[in-house]
Order: structure tokens, then sequence, then C-alpha cells
């Protein structure tokens, strides 16, 4: 399935789907470090663009991730522009699934159930292009 599983137990990171962090008192939300904070979403960021808008067509109707474009269209787009390359792809799901940075509070389980299903079909394509 993700790469981590085919890690020595010691290299794992920790797989975060759904989980609770401890927050902050300040404003609830944790602080990453300096180093790890990201910047704010530009506007791209906010709307599914047209090649993850074709890419979420091009799936089977019942694998289409819809309340993950829906709620991170962000992580849509990058999934949608690295689809066609299975090691990027692996990537990007390796990336969405470990915790590297600790603290990390997860996806909802419609989203995970979502991230789960597209990353079958892509082992399921990776499984079709080695048989060929």
């Amino acid at each position: 399935m993700f790469s981590i599983f085919r890690l020595p137990r010691s290299d794992r990171a920790t797989l975060t789907l759904v989980d609770s962090a401890p927050a902050t008192p300040a404003d609830g939300v944790p602080t990453p470090p300096a180093g790890l904070r990201r910047t704010l979403p530009s506007e791209q960021d906010r709307a599914l663009t047209s090649e993850a808008r074709q890419w979420l067509r091009s799936l089977p109707g019942r694998e289409r991730p819809l309340a993950l474009c829906s709620m991170y269209p962000r992580l849509a787009n990058r999934l949608a522009a690295a689809w066609e390359d299975p090691v990027q792809t692996e990537a990007v799901f390796d990336e969405l699934m470990i915790d590297r940075r600790g603290g990390r509070l997860g996806f909802a389980p419609l989203v995970a159930g979502e991230l789960m299903r597209l990353h079958r079909l892509h082992e399921k394509r990776l499984e079709s292009n080695e048989g060929e």
C-alpha cells in the first residue's frame, strides 16, 4: 500500500489519518516550528485547477474524491498534477498520509477514506501496467 509499510519499523513516521493533537492555549491551534510553517494559501490553492477537474472526471464515479476536492482543493490539485507519474503519485500519497512534522490533526474520516480508495486505484493501475 503506502511505501511506509515497506520501511523497517524503526524508520517509520507516525501515520495520522484522524487524531487529535494538543492545542496551545492561546489560539487552540498547535504552532509548528518556524522552518515548517506554511505560507498562506494562494487563490489557486483555494479552487480546483482545470487539470484537477479533468482528472476528477477521468476517475470512475465511485472513486471520485468529492470531499477531498471540496475541503482540500490544493491537495486535489497536487494529486491531479502527479497522477500520470507513478513515483510522484506515491510520494504525494506518502506525504499526505504520514505525519513527519508531528502534531498534525489528520483528515476527516470521509476524506481519509477517499484517499485510501484513490491509493487502491493507483495501485491497481500500477499492477495492470506491470502485466502489459
